[in-house]
């Protein structure tokens, strides 16, 4: 294996090209000199490139970083910039990616500027460059994911935990769990907030017949109902499942959170991929996202941006917790004690865990064939007595 940025020049190079921190800069390649001049460091590097990043192993798992010790005593509290540099090796390999696309180099930086973004973020955080978040940057050095606007999207195969079925004369769209999900009495995930599992909660079922489609329905602000429901097949399509493509969005913290240039950013991404990923046949959008919290319906206003696009998405149950909104609303140093109710989101958010009451994130999709993004309201259309009218 050919490991370019050994090259000071090099290494250089490509972080100035994608806008890595100044001061970071200074210190991957201080890192490259040491590492040609170190056996020992080098022999650590190459283990941890080839068994980690060029065998694929880190696109697999999501898990912090394990510093040696040898790693962490020659470079201290910046060490994991040591394994950041380990993972800019793939950057001439994401270029070539990128010229074999037709891709622009326009879009090659501020795509992978981002992991500059999350370097400089650990700094204002800790007070020293670091990357704290390895696992994450896999998905813009391999060339899977790309910035487009304000959003990034990757394509990806759906778990199937939940099931999607669209009634085309009602124009409905509804989704079921599938078999052997953990819910509470009141529908949510077991586990959510990191709490012992209840006792009156219950398991979902499902089932395919010849004539129908069996389960438990989620109502679109993810609660999972106890009574399966029956859907005739006949009437109803099965138009989500397991290993489906959609594009996975994620929203940079640096964007400026407007629906209307959201939806905008979609109408790209559709153009996007049409032209240059023309053989990824994806259905619409999943995410993850704090701003999935439910409870952020009852804290902001219906005019609230945040709200108008999580009404976009039909949410599905999912073991969140307070700690994914906590840590881009304060930040995950910022411990409840020490936080300050200085905007209103904040407020409310403080006013809620006063009360002991639970905030969560949650997963959600968007369908296209159930129209255009940024005029669909899911809580309309699938919450009334018609839907769940058909569990007879």
């Amino acid at each position: 294996m050919e490991l370019l940025l050994l090259s000071e020049d090099l290494t250089q190079h490509y972080c100035r090209k994608i806008l890595m921190p100044e001061g970071a800069t200074e210190l991957l390649v201080d890192i490259t000199n040491k590492i040609n001049n170190d056996q020992k460091l080098l022999d650590v590097y190459m283990e941890f490139y080839k068994s980690n990043i060029e065998s694929g192993y880190w696109t697999t798992v999501w898990e912090p970083l394990t510093i040696h010790s040898y790693v962490e005593e020659v470079f201290g509290k910046e060490a994991s910039l040591f394994y950041l540099h380990a993972a800019l090796q793939r950057l001439p390999l994401t270029e070539q990616k990128y010229s074999e696309r037709g891709l622009s180099e326009e879009l090659f930086v501020e795509t992978l500027r981002d992991i500059g973004v999350w370097v400089q973020n650990a700094y204002n955080l800790v007070g020293y460059y670091a990357i704290r978040n390895f696992s994450w940057i896999w998905r813009h050095l391999e060339a899977r994911m790309f910035r487009l606007g304000g959003m990034q999207f990757m394509a990806t195969k759906f778990s199937g935990v939940v099931k999607g079925f669209y009634n085309e004369k009602e124009d409905i769209f509804l989704l079921l769990s599938s078999e052997g999900m953990e819910l509470r009495a009141n529908g949510d995930m077991q586990g959510v907030c990191k709490k012992e599992k209840t006792t009156d909660g219950f398991v979902t079922e499902y089932e395919e017949t010849e004539d129908y489609f069996i389960g438990n329905p989620i109502t679109p602000i993810g609660k999972g109902l106890n009574k399966p429901i029956k859907l005739k097949r006949d009437e109803w399509k099965k138009v989500l499942d397991k290993d489906d493509t959609l594009l996975e969005i994620h929203i940079p913290r640096d964007t400026a959170f407007d629906m209307e240039s959201i939806k905008d950013t979609y109408t790209k991404a559709k153009k996007f991929y049409a032209t240059y990923f023309p053989e990824v046949k994806y259905k619409g959008m999943v995410c993850h996202t704090w701003l999935f919290t439910p409870q952020l319906r009852e804290m902001l206003p219906p005019s609230s941006n945040i709200v108008k696009f999580q009404k976009q998405f039909y949410l599905y149950p999912t073991a969140g917790s307070v700690r994914f909104l906590w840590n881009f609303v304060f930040n995950e140093l910022t411990e409840v004690k020490d936080a300050k109710p200085d905007t209103t989101l904040r407020k409310q958010v403080l006013n809620y865990l006063e009360e002991d009451r639970e905030i969560f994130d949650m997963n959600g999709v968007f369908l296209d064939l159930c129209g255009t993004f940024g005029t669909v309201s899911y809580s309309e259309a699938a919450d009334g007595a018609r839907v769940w009218g058909v569990s007879k």
